[in-house]
């Protein structure tokens, strides 16, 4: 693959550009020499809400001035825009109008259903990527392109078997199979004398809406980890254990953060046979429906590291594959 030259590409980012993964994919394309302007896509501010409670008849108004602000947006050589489902095919269409010369690319890190659907502006783009195995399957405009790791992952020093925990898993609250899977596998660890360490985040608001569905989940955190909080733990964990959701079938940005630092993987998706690096000595499947864990692949300790083969899913990488002409 050719890389493009991005020193001083001008580049429009529309997306939720205060997620953490986000910054980083901007802050690496501006270290590439690239000029990133940023636009949050998710309109979610203070003056919003006061017009939603107070000034309703004002709201779509409002709403029509913020991204009017994009679309005075002109000159740009890439528009790049991860989701995107929310706005109408229109505005992407009078975006291209004062942009004519640029390459517009959509990206995605969540699978197709009712309320994320991004068909309807599919034609909208010169390409259009996902992480998701079935929906390009499905979609022929959609290209399959799969997730990352930052470059701290992989300085991540390993001790064998000799770290403080055997498994990690660390995650949000998505619905209580994940919490029942979490906790199927804290009895299994007990059982093994296995050392498991679980940081399970629960945004305050979902923990209430779980109280009042009649389910009161136990030890769950209140404050996400920061990126730094995360890596240490990675450093004292052996192996790293993913339950990504159901539903979808691409592979979590976990599962090369778990590779790239030289961890053993354990992870309910099928799927992770089909790609380059995979390898059973690293890489363990379990299944949902038969939860068990495979104590002679936790306690083992191999000689191998994916590090190398993974190098291909760093972030720099994944930049040049989504800008690759």
């Amino acid at each position: 693959m050719k890389r493009v030259d991005l020193q001083n590409k001008r580049i429009f980012y529309l997306g939720p550009v205060y997620f953490d993964y986000d910054k980083y994919l901007i802050k690496k394309l501006n270290q590439l020499g690239a000029n990133v302007t940023p636009f949050e896509l998710h309109l979610n501010t203070i003056g919003l809400k006061f017009i939603r409670k107070f000034k309703p008849s004002e709201l779509e108004s409002y709403k029509k001035n913020y991204y009017d602000k994009a679309l005075s947006k002109s000159n740009y050589d890439y528009v790049l825009v991860r989701h995107g489902f929310q706005l109408p095919p229109s505005f992407y269409q009078q975006l291209r109008k004062t942009n004519p010369n640029a390459r517009f690319i959509n990206f995605h890190w969540d699978s197709l259903k009712p309320n994320y659907d991004y068909r309807p502006i599919l034609s909208c783009f010169d390409k259009v990527f996902s992480f998701d195995y079935k929906d390009c399957a499905t979609h022929k405009e959609v290209q399959y392109l799969p997730l990352y790791y930052i470059d701290e992952y992989s300085k991540v020093q390993s001790n064998g078997n000799k770290n403080k925990n055997d498994i990690l898993f660390i995650g949000a609250w998505r619905n209580t199979e994940r919490y029942n899977l979490v906790k199927k596998t804290e009895k299994i660890c007990e059982q093994a004398d296995l050392k498991f360490s679980h940081y399970l985040y629960q945004p305050l608001w979902t923990y209430f809406v779980s109280i009042k569905e009649g389910i009161v989940p136990k030890e769950v955190r209140f404050k996400k980890l920061s990126p730094r909080e995360i890596i240490r733990l990675f450093s004292i964990s052996n192996t790293i254990i993913d339950f990504p959701s159901s539903f979808q079938t691409g592979l979590t940005i976990r599962t090369f953060e778990a590779l790239a630092a030289g961890k053993k993987l354990i992870t309910t998706n099928k799927n992770i046979i089909t790609e380059p690096f995979y390898n059973p000595e690293m890489i363990n499947i379990v299944e949902l429906d038969n939860f068990k864990l495979d104590i002679d692949f936790i306690k083992s300790n191999p000689k191998l590291s994916l590090k190398e083969k993974i190098k291909d899913y760093s972030l720099e990488n994944y930049i040049y594959k989504l800008l690759d002409e």
